[in-house]
């Protein structure tokens, strides 16, 4: 993909995947740039309003989410080189990320990083680095509202 250096996108996306696109508009981007991907269906029994989400994993370093045929989160990993638009990057150390951003929450139900900026970072516990960045819906900051599936 062709990329600029702030390519992560909070509440937007990140490159030409975009926040709220349907999976034929994410597949034809796939196609486009000629990347090979796997898909799967969660059934998410647990949770209150149980919505099946699709799951497309790309190169295993981007993972699209998709409830009701919308996209709400990607989630990005590994060899991924893309940035947020203040810097924080993945292999960065995680010590970096909380200076640049100091509105980073730790969350112990989830294990990761929260801004409410819109991003979310999981970091790698053996050596310090920040192990992955994640983009979502403004829906996604408000559980009870995002459970409702009207976005």
């Amino acid at each position: 993909m062709n990329r600029i250096i702030e390519d992560i996108v909070p509440f937007k996306g990140y490159c030409e995947f975009l926040l709220y696109q349907s999976i034929n508009e994410a597949k034809t981007v796939i196609k486009n740039h000629g990347m090979k991907y796997t898909l799967e269906v969660w059934g998410n029994n647990e949770c209150t309003n149980p919505v099946p989400w699709t799951i497309i994993r790309i190169d295993d370093n981007i993972h699209l989410f998709f409830a009701k045929d919308k996209l709400f989160k990607i989630y990005l990993s590994n060899r991924c080189d893309a940035k947020l638009p203040n810097g924080i990057s993945i292999g960065m150390q995680l010590s970096e990320a909380l200076a640049i951003d100091p509105t980073l929450e730790y969350d112990d139900w989830e294990e990761d990083y929260q801004s409410p900026q819109g991003y979310w970072l999981e970091d790698d516990l053996d050596n310090g680095t920040v192990m992955s960045i994640s983009v979502f819906i403004k829906e996604a900051l408000d559980e009870e509202l995002f459970e409702k599936y009207k976005w």
